[in-house]
């Protein structure tokens, strides 16, 4: 095995360790925010805001998870430069915003998401920019193909 699929492996088992995590923190969600409002004062709106965005933002990362463990899947296989790869990369581009618009309102009441909604956001942009180079690498790797 190569560094290269090594790589890939770890990645993958680390996505699905990430995975394994967020479907527990959904069960545990309640205890924790009990035990975090001992720790900060939060109001009842507040409560409310935070439990809110995270299990909407559980929803979408668990869907982003399930596409990067496909992607990864495909890049372990030798399909790297393929459309499905770009699909993936483009659901994960809107998981990300999706994270941080899910994350607007919530903010507006409990203001440290604000960060969440920034870093997502730049996160989805960062996932654009990787979402056009590989369509474009898509594109010359068809068109080398075609190619004698």
């Amino acid at each position: 095995m190569n560094s290269e699929q090594l790589s890939v492996r770890v990645t993958l088992w680390v996505n699905r360790c990430i995975a394994l995590g967020v479907a527990v923190l959904c069960f545990a969600m309640p205890s924790l925010l009990g035990w975090y409002r001992t720790v900060r004062t939060l109001t009842p709106e507040e409560a409310m805001a935070i439990t809110v965005a995270f299990y909407c933002c559980a929803v979408v990362a668990e869907t982003a998870l399930w596409h990067t463990e496909k992607l990864m899947s495909n890049i372990l296989r030798g399909s790297v430069f393929v459309k499905n790869n770009v699909d993936r990369l483009r659901i994960l581009r809107w998981c990300c915003l999706g994270v941080s618009l899910i994350c607007v309102p919530a903010a507006l009441v409990y203001y440290p998401l604000v960060f969440m909604v920034v870093i997502m956001g730049f996160l989805s942009l960062v996932v654009n920019v990787l979402c056009q180079v590989m369509k474009a690498a898509v594109a010359i790797r068809e068109e080398n193909d075609l190619t004698v």
